[in-house]
């Protein structure tokens, strides 16, 4: 007795090749199309929620961080400063340092061109914040020994805003 092998499939695949039938039916098409499209479908959709959600997230960090680095800077120079000096525009003030020789100047102005806000005294300029549209989103208002700073950060649509508070030195 011989044995018949059948080639792999089974019996259905035997009738095709034995009937001279090749390729593949329209609803093994239609199957194969319809989970290719799904497959792509969320891969698409992962692959641009990644870039939107990681643009974003970027976005919302150096918008912080803007802030925080502002922060720190005026937060640095009005615990040291005796006095604030309101500035016309767009020169926003000047903090004024005692020293035991002249006091130290530090002027904080808008830079339209680079949308920034500038800290200068005598050794140079430094950046302070980044991403300031426009001059009206950084405000200085002295109330007694109290200097109240606000900003307003923007990145594309995103905007991120701060108010801090410093008690100057008592002269």
């Amino acid at each position: 007795m011989k044995a018949c092998l059948l080639p792999h499939g089974g019996p259905g695949n035997l009738r095709r090749m034995v009937a001279g039938e090749a390729g593949i039916t329209l609803v093994e098409l239609l199957a194969g199309l319809g989970i290719s499209i799904f497959v792509l479908a969320f891969v698409g959709t992962a692959v641009f929620q990644f870039y939107k959600v990681t643009g974003w997230g970027n976005d919302r960090m150096l918008l912080a961080s803007s802030l925080q680095t502002a922060q720190l800077w005026l937060g640095r120079d009005a615990v040291q400063a005796n006095s604030f000096t309101p500035g016309a525009t767009p020169v926003y003030g000047t903090l004024s340092i005692p020293t035991s020789g002249s006091p130290i100047q530090i002027q904080y102005s808008y830079d339209s061109a680079a949308h920034t806000l500038v800290r200068t005294d005598a050794s140079g300029s430094q950046v302070v914040a980044r991403n300031i549209a426009n001059e009206s989103d950084v405000s200085f208002s002295l109330s007694g020994r109290q200097l109240d700073v606000s900003l307003t950060s923007t990145r594309g649509s995103l905007t991120d805003s701060s108010v801090f508070s410093f008690a100057l030195r008592v002269p």
